[in-house]
């Protein structure tokens, strides 16, 4: 079990695991603050893919502005400790027992340990670079003894180098010389140190001893050589294990969150953004040499190829995240083009790296990360359209890098290591990937935000639109159905429900009334007040009614002032007490007219009941029709019954 407190480091030199706890979160949280971007950088730390997605909000700009450059502050710092926690080589603990390192150049590869012996070499500092280069290199140190007369270890950077052959006088070998090989083409079994960096143990018996290495690479020659004590040699190892294992987990980490954005959005620019942080750390596994365990059983070159096609596979990733992050700002069509085609240059160099021109392709790649840099600042400022993050944080994030890079390029290096700044190659790998990737991070999330801002409004527009439409079919349909000027239901949908409801009755044996309702003398109030006022009356007698019936019953406008009612589940006896309830009321009712006096109407009610017939609806209206006109010859303002219903059995 690993603990659940802090950061816990276990195992061998060369390999480790991290474990993270509670103690931690604050940590993880200046560490990683775009993973932190769904809860807020103070809410919890939770998997995206763990459990019920949370609910997705949209972060504030002001999240991604004050919120987040604090963040970033704190990210700087935390990374600057970690990554400095291991000092440069040149400067580490543990003196160095080197007194003196020379070189001489064999460009044919062909003289032999004592010609080399014999010849004119050039002293070095502790490291030197000579670039890509088909020469053998042969190194005489100078190594003093221990004062405990402990053993030595010549610890070799980088471990990328292919074949180092280490030389010393040995009087019990037959020419003189005894011999040791390592190398990243070699297995650990055959190494002098089973361990990723290279180097040899050997004795130093007298006060001072010669040894000599010979260096033949295809890959660029460096070379940075120490002698120091085994426990240095060690915690050098593992101080460089720790800062590979906060490289790599970080970089984990992000790669876990683009994963998890791009199964949420689907947006491509995740997922270019996760291809080129993974093939980023790749190549900071294979540079550091913790591949060559896994390839020395296929094929010794494969661990050079590979080195090479992720190095190559980082500035065409890289290409294709900025193209991708371009593309909405509608950059100058020419510099939108010079995208598209710097992308095949990714096939000549894969090709060239098939055919065995790696350092062409090498080479060429460095070339263009350095000039592609600057051209997407150019990009950057081509720019058209404002999105988020804005054009002019693209610009300043883009210049930024170019900047850093320039820094960085304009820094003599030798063996690796960033003198200047006192950096060694992994130090500067943590740095430059780590920082590179939490910015990318930030300008991918920003990008996704304004995504799901837009799809957001597009959604809106589209929820309003079906709702105007559904609006509209609703009114439609109840214009189709109900009478314009009193919203009761018109002639035909009014005899549509009242035939259902008759057809019911008349199945289950139910009782049904029909009420024909007219209003009396409503021509001379037309004539009289006009039309506008008839309307009113309309309105207010349709009211009256619609209030005075039960829900269940159906009523409609079936005339100009003519009404028809439908009483369900009513008797002869309550279909004629609600019909003398809706003269009573009409009656007692009044409407007042501008600069008028009041203005009363009454209503003629003829009420047919179905009393247990088979007939159909027009037969019924008739009954109730010819009742109404007998209720009006009889001085109007009553409800009279049709005889021929009240005659039925």
């Amino acid at each position: 079990m690993l603990p659940n407190k802090g950061f816990f480091l276990r195992g061998s030199p060369s390999y480790g695991w991290l474990s993270c706890g509670a103690p931690c979160k604050p940590v993880i949280r200046a560490c990683f603050p775009v993973l932190c971007l769904r809860g807020g950088l103070h809410g919890p730390i939770v998997p995206a893919w763990r459990g019920r997605r949370p609910a997705r909000t949209l972060v504030p700009p002001s999240l991604l502005s004050r919120g987040a450059m604090l963040a970033f502050a704190r990210l700087l710092l935390l990374v600057l400790v970690v990554a400095c926690a291991t000092p440069a080589f040149a400067g580490e603990g543990g003196a160095d027992r080197i007194l003196a390192r020379a070189f001489i150049e064999d460009p044919a590869g062909v003289l032999t340990i004592d010609e080399v012996a014999r010849g004119d070499f050039t002293p070095f500092g502790p490291s030197f670079s000579k670039g890509y280069t088909q020469s053998v290199y042969w190194v005489r140190l100078l190594v003093r003894a221990s004062a405990e007369r402990e053993k030595t270890v010549l610890f070799i950077r980088p471990s990328f180098l292919n074949e180092v052959r280490l030389f010393y006088r040995d009087r019990a070998s037959p020419d003189g010389w005894a011999t040791r090989v390592s190398g990243n083409r070699y297995p650990f079994s055959e190494r002098d140190r089973k361990s990723v960096a290279l180097g040899f143990v050997v004795d130093v018996v007298h006060p001072q001893e010669e040894f000599y290495l010979r260096i033949k690479t295809d890959t660029q020659m460096q070379l940075d050589v120490q002698a120091v004590s085994p426990d240095v040699a060690a915690d050098r190892d593992s101080r460089r294990d720790m800062v590979m294992v906060f490289f790599v987990t970080s970089m984990v980490l992000m790669i876990f969150w683009g994963l998890s954005e791009y199964s949420f959005d689907r947006y491509r620019i995740f997922c270019l953004f996760c291809i080129h942080q993974m093939a980023f750390t790749l190549f900071g596994i294979s540079a550091v040499g913790y591949f060559s365990p896994f390839f020395e059983m296929l094929s010794p070159r494969l661990v050079d190829f590979v080195f090479y096609f992720l190095y190559v596979l980082i500035s065409f990733t890289l290409i294709l995240f900025c193209r991708e992050l371009f593309k909405p700002y509608q950059p100058h069509p020419l510099l939108a083009k010079g995208l598209d085609l710097i992308r095949w240059i990714f096939p000549l160099q894969v090709l060239a790296l098939i055919a065995g021109y790696n350092a062409l392709a090498v080479i060429g790649n460095a070339f263009l990360i350095k000039g592609i840099v600057f051209y997407f600042v150019l990009v950057a400022f081509s720019l058209k359209v404002d999105l988020d993050p804005t054009r002019k944080t693209l610009r300043v994030f883009f210049v930024v890098i170019a900047l850093v890079n320039l820094v960085f390029w304009m820094t003599p290096r030798v063996g690796g290591e960033l003198k200047w700044l006192g950096l060694s190659a992994v130090q500067a790998l943590v740095i430059d990937g780590f920082i590179m990737g939490i910015l990318f991070a930030w300008l991918a999330h920003g990008r996704g935000r304004q995504v799901r801002e837009d799809a957001q409004r597009k959604i809106r527009l589209i929820e309003e639109n079906y709702r105007a439409e559904r609006d509209l079919k609703a009114r439609a349909e109840r214009e189709a159905r109900t009478d314009y000027l009193t919203g009761v239901f018109n002639r035909r949908s009014f005899i549509e429900l009242a035939e259902r409801e008759l057809e019911r009755s008349i199945r289950f044996g139910r009782p049904l009334a029909v009420l024909m309702i007219d209003i009396d003398h409503f021509k001379a109030v037309n004539d009289t007040w006009g039309h506008a006022v008839g309307d009113e009356v309309l309105q207010n007698v349709a009211r009256l009614i619609g209030q005075t019936l039960r829900g269940v019953d159906i009523f409609g406008r079936t005339g100009g002032e003519e009404f028809s009612a439908v009483i369900v589940e009513a008797s002869g006896s309550e279909a004629l007490e609600i019909s003398q309830r809706l003269c009573a009321v009409v009656a007692q009712s009044e409407i007042v007219p501008p600069g008028g006096e009041a203005i009363r109407v009454t209503l003629s009610i003829g009420v047919s009941h179905l009393r247990g017939r088979d007939m159909a609806f027009d037969g019924l209206t008739r009954e109730a029709d010819q009742a109404m006109y007998d209720a009006k010859r009889a001085g109007r303002n009553q409800v009279v019954v049709s005889q021929q219903a009240l005659g039925a059995p």
